[in-house]
């Protein structure tokens, strides 16, 4: 065989045995790329799994954001009082026949003013009958009045421009409490059923300045006083303002002064501020019960919240002042509460016989309180010589008959005078970490499963209610 040929044939095989080794190694190269690939698209950490993830997070983080969104609608709501404008074509008269298929409905301050005028005057207590809110009002809004400028509301205690009026010198009460001809007390109470539909009323201002002698009471609030079911009713950034010299118990309060035994408040929330000054005579037995949802509870309160800012002054011998509710009487019955407003009493003047009693939840306790927490401070100042009796959850515990149960108060925020004090031991002070965890969640749900649950958009990461 030629030379030549035999080298062009070896040459040519080794050609082919390095082809195939490149092509080998090719594919090997190939298939380690691939499971590269394979790994990189499909492992746990592959990009189908983290794109998988990115979709669910996003998912979440879109349902989260809607969340936060829509908790923080009533922050923006009241700040910017953006309240829809009423569509009201007979202001002062409320439609619908009071039954409950078709129930009396508020649809402006005008319809609020009479509903308040017929109660306070004994014209409709509303037995037996159901009322609603129709939108959420705003006292300082044009938008909430048919007309605000009306000067046709003179009947009803407003002269002069009924927004104006109503921003100046007050809106009236729902309700009173008055003296009669015999000497004795005619309390002329709501005793329907009012459903505020989880509407606002924005900006309540109550002004009342006035001296009562003999047996007169004072009953302040919204509601001055209540014998039938509140629910649902928002009341934000109230003002009430009380300057009296009287000599029995002002109930005064944001939402109800005082809620009878037949009296039912359910779902219901306060915020703003309330101050009430008592120059009662000197000697006289006499105080206050002031709080953010009752002043005196007689009824049944459930599932509502205080945000409102509390303060008394006073000169009277036997007050009573907490977020909740001043006084729970013997047939009181609070579950399902929390306040984180602050509340704050001062004596106007130093005497033994003096004394307030303030609490985060309750001033004075002798019926039932159950699962519940505060997380205001309590204060007191300037009492050399007047008695403060102050806790975190009560002011006073009447032992022989009160209930209380499963309540907590936020650590450090009890500030009590330092002389002539007693500090209540009622109720379990937690830090702020404790009462944001899912255990003190777990607490205050132990009988009550889902009552409580935790928003990110709501109460700095404390535990709120259900329907919040």
């Amino acid at each position: 065989m030629p030379q030549k040929y035999k080298e062009d044939k070896m040459g040519a095989t080794k050609e082919k045995g390095i082809t195939l080794i490149a092509l080998v190694i090719t594919i090997i190269v190939l298939l380690i790329l691939a499971g590269v690939s394979i790994a990189m698209l499909t492992g746990q950490n592959g990009i189908l799994t983290q794109a998988a993830r990115a979709k669910e997070e996003t998912e979440n983080a879109a349902a989260n954001e809607a969340n936060i969104l829509s908790n923080y609608e009533d922050a923006i709501y009241e700040a910017i009082g953006d309240v829809p404008q009423v569509n009201d074509s007979n202001p002062g008269v409320l439609e619908g026949s009071g039954t409950e298929q078709e129930p009396f409905v508020i649809n402006s301050i005008e319809d609020l003013v009479v509903f308040a005028d017929n109660v306070t005057k004994g014209t409709n207590t509303y037995q037996d009958q159901y009322v609603e809110l129709g939108l959420s009002l705003d006292f300082n809004s044009d938008k909430s009045y048919v007309n605000p400028d009306s000067e046709n509301y003179a009947q009803y205690g407003y002269n002069g421009k009924l927004k104006e009026v109503l921003n100046t010198s007050g809106f009236i009460p729902i309700g009173t409490m008055e003296a009669t001809s015999e000497g004795g007390n005619e309390e002329k109470s709501f005793c329907g059923d009012f459903n505020g539909k989880s509407f606002s009323i924005y900006n309540l201002k109550i002004i009342q300045d006035k001296k009562l002698e003999g047996d007169n009471n004072l009953f302040v609030a919204f509601f001055a006083n209540n014998s039938g079911n509140i629910k649902k009713l928002f009341i934000r950034n109230a003002t009430i303002n009380i300057n009296t010299e009287c000599e029995l118990y002002p109930e005064s309060a944001i939402l109800v002064g005082e809620n009878t035994k037949t009296g039912i408040i359910q779902n219901c929330l306060t915020t703003g501020n309330i101050e009430v000054t008592n120059k009662a005579p000197m000697g006289m037995v006499s105080g206050m019960n002031v709080a953010g949802i009752v002043g005196a509870n007689k009824g049944i309160i459930e599932e509502c919240y205080n945000g409102a800012n509390i303060k008394i002054n006073y000169s009277s011998k036997d007050n009573r002042v907490a977020g909740i509710a001043g006084a729970n009487s013997r047939t009181g019955s609070i579950e399902n509460v929390y306040n984180t407003g602050d509340i704050f009493s001062e004596a106007l003047v130093s005497q033994e016989d003096n004394a307030c009693n303030i609490g985060g939840i309750v001033g004075v306790q002798v019926g039932k309180l159950e699962n519940g927490y505060s997380s205001g401070k309590v204060s007191s100042e300037n009492n050399e010589d007047s008695l403060v009796r102050i806790g975190g959850v009560l002011g006073l515990d009447n032992n022989t008959t009160s209930v209380t149960n499963n309540c907590y108060y936020l650590e450090n925020t009890v500030n009590p005078p330092e002389t002539n004090v007693n500090i209540s031991n009622v109720g379990e002070a937690k830090s702020s970490i404790q009462m944001k965890s899912q255990e003190f969640l777990n607490l205050l749900n132990r009988d009550n499963s889902g009552m409580w649950k935790f928003s990110s958009a709501k109460n700095q990461g404390y535990p709120v209610l259900y329907w919040e």
